[in-house]
């Protein structure tokens, strides 16, 4: 059996470097063009994989997915029994648009994925797998995927990403949100899940899922259970390039300590390590660690974590 199931996006991402995000009924010239691998789901079982965690792919793909892309995820020890080809359909494009600073904004051709709402449960990642990861996707269709995990006494991770803020609406949010067992988000997915929950503060979501990891960018992380919280330090690079994916790279880095049973202090430290390697290199997979460089880049920071009191 695996460890990790996730489900999510397998997409073809093509990052435009401008000076700045420009704004509305404005243009901007792009400085640079660049397509690489990416999708929620393709970036977190590749950064996992590589790491040591025996991890399933799940997801919708064209006919013109890269055989290229296949291959790389193949190599990593990426299960891609679920990773499955629509006929007539093009595989998920995304046009990143990034600033110097980091800050992006991204649109979407869901190609492949816009219908899964009628296609059938990809059953083996879930059957196969201790926890079943939920990023990006349609609400309707993680229900029922769901629905299976939870029959079978997996483990839920839900992570919408920015899809919190178009994709679902209070119902379907609260709806998988209380059948999970963790939840990650950024600070403005955080905040719109408590809007969706109608909560004021973070730790009352404790009171449905046993762990929150919040991760808030060049502020580190924050890591919550009933019981106690943690903040995680950013880990920082002198080389860093670009930061496309580097909270995927987060969860892949989290997972590789969960995984091996280390406490959660270390497993966000991991994180930490795992995203400071992905903004190295251009695009979010050119540049993910191996378990021996994550943890000798965490271990190097195990001082800097905090507890937060209650």
């Amino acid at each position: 059996m695996s460890y990790l199931g996730i489900f999510g996006h397998v997409v073809l991402d093509r990052i435009l470097r401008v000076p700045r995000l420009p704004e509305p009924n404005t243009s901007i010239q792009v400085t640079e063009t660049r397509e690489c691998f990416g999708g929620t789901g393709g970036n977190i079982a590749r950064a996992a994989a590589r790491l040591g965690v025996e991890a399933s792919l799940a997801s919708f793909v064209g006919e013109d997915f890269p055989e290229e892309y296949r291959s790389a995820l193949k190599a990593d020890g990426v299960d891609l029994t679920d990773l499955k080809v629509v006929h007539g359909r093009n595989t998920p494009t995304a046009w990143i648009f990034s600033d110097p600073e980091g800050n992006q904004v991204a649109v979407i051709d869901q190609g492949s994925m816009a219908e899964i709402s009628n296609m059938e449960v990809l059953e083996h990642t879930i059957r196969d797998s201790q926890v079943v990861h939920i990023a990006t996707g349609k609400p309707d269709y993680y229900r029922k995927v769901v629905g299976l995990a939870k029959s079978l006494g997996r483990q839920v991770a839900f992570d919408p990403s920015q899809e919190i803020h178009y994709v679902y609406d209070p119902t379907t949010f609260r709806e998988t949100f209380t059948s999970s067992d963790l939840f990650f988000g950024n600070q403005s997915e955080f905040q719109r899940a408590l809007a969706y929950l109608e909560m004021r503060e973070v730790r009352e979501m404790l009171e449905y899922v046993k762990l929150l990891i919040l991760t808030l960018g060049k502020e580190g992380s924050v890591i919550h259970t009933s019981e106690r919280s943690w903040r995680i330090p950013c880990i920082s690079s002198d080389k860093e390039l670009d930061v496309t994916g580097a909270g995927d790279a987060y969860r892949g880095g989290f997972y590789a300590g969960l995984s091996r049973d280390l406490d959660l202090p270390l497993c966000g430290l991991l994180g930490a390590s795992t995203a400071s390697f992905s903004v190295e290199g251009e695009g979010p997979q050119s540049s993910l660690p191996r378990w021996e460089e994550a943890w000798e880049r965490a271990a190097e920071h195990r001082d800097s974590v905090v507890e937060i009191p209650p």
